[in-house]
């Protein structure tokens, strides 16, 4: 029998660790997509179709780094970030260390959290997000943040 060492243990605690940053990281994905699909259907096919991909289509549970910068945009349309702290978390998307998308991850889970709490999840009849369907692709997921961020990673 193999003893387990310090640098064996270290190897399986943060195999685990990305395990489990890699699943909510996919959970937070999965659940950008469904609401992004939701807000563009019947508004704008293109970008609609965008996000079927991605909720439903070939490309569930895939990461890419537009689906953050999509909900990031969404937050600070409605005043949870300014765009010097949505530049900061980009820099951080590009970094190497694999410890930063966890900490962005948790951050973009936390504003979106706190958004739903005081808007509620997007639906056709909620107040708040009554202008949503048509400035969202101006303001949220327009072509030079998909493009810009599609690129990346």
């Amino acid at each position: 029998m193999t003893p387990l060492y310090r640098g064996t243990q270290l190897g399986i605690f943060s195999k685990l660790k990305f395990m489990r940053d890699a699943k909510d990281m996919l959970k937070l994905v999965a659940a950008i997509a469904e609401e992004h699909y939701n807000i563009t259907d019947g508004t704008d096919g293109n970008l609609n179709y965008l996000w079927y991909m991605y909720h439903k289509g070939s490309k569930k549970d895939e990461f890419r780094p537009f689906v953050y910068m999509a909900e990031l945009m969404l937050l600070k349309k409605y005043n949870y970030l300014n765009e010097a702290e949505i530049r900061n978390i980009v820099s951080m998307m590009k970094s190497e260390d694999g410890d930063n998308l966890a900490i962005i991850t948790l951050s973009i889970q936390t504003l979106r959290d706190l958004r739903i709490k005081e808007h509620g999840v997007y639906t056709k009849d909620n107040e708040a997000y009554k202008d949503l369907n048509y400035t969202y692709a101006f303001e949220v997921l327009n072509h030079t943040v998909f493009t810009e961020t599609m690129i990346e990673k």
